[in-house]
């Protein structure tokens, strides 16, 4: 995909449509597209990686191993969501989860340290991006309260 290709299809999308052009250049600069067939293994949970994603078209399953349960779907991510936020955050370092395609998918790969170096130089790109990052993983922390509840309150009478 050209750059320019690729400013558009960012500039199209929910997160990012905002931006201004200057911004949407600099984040298509550290970006490429990826595809994943039906099935394919994009990252395993505790795997380094250095992206995030945000699915064009297609769908993404997020799992888990959690002990006595085996593997569990947490989240599905679809078109203009992001996923692989954990590159972006240093503290954090290593894949939260496992994401496998669900359907042939279309994405864009964002490279993290590329982009945060490119947050540090322009601080309305940083801004904007850690912004649109905070509520990924706020709606993601609710998401996953709610999952806790249904598994936590079933068969308690609560």
């Amino acid at each position: 995909m050209e750059p320019y290709s690729l400013a558009e299809v960012l500039r199209s999308t929910l997160l990012f449509g905002g931006l201004e052009p200057r911004l949407i250049e600099k984040l298509a600069a550290v970006a490429s597209e990826v595809t994943w067939a039906d099935g394919q293994v994009v990252f395993r949970e505790g795997e380094a990686d250095d992206k995030l994603y945000l699915v064009i078209e297609g769908l993404v399953a997020l799992d888990m191993y959690m002990p006595n349960r085996g593997r569990a779907t947490i989240l599905t991510a679809g078109p203009h969501e992001i996923f692989g936020w954990s590159a972006a955050v240093p503290v954090v370092g290593k894949k939260t989860a496992s994401a496998r395609a669900l359907q042939p998918t279309r994405a864009i790969a964002i490279d993290a340290s590329a982009l945060c170096a490119a947050c540090e130089e322009d601080h309305d790109l940083g801004y904007y991006f850690y912004r649109t990052l905070a509520n990924v993983i706020a709606s993601r922390l609710t998401a996953t309260r709610l999952q806790l509840l249904d598994v936590y309150a079933v068969g308690k009478g609560e």
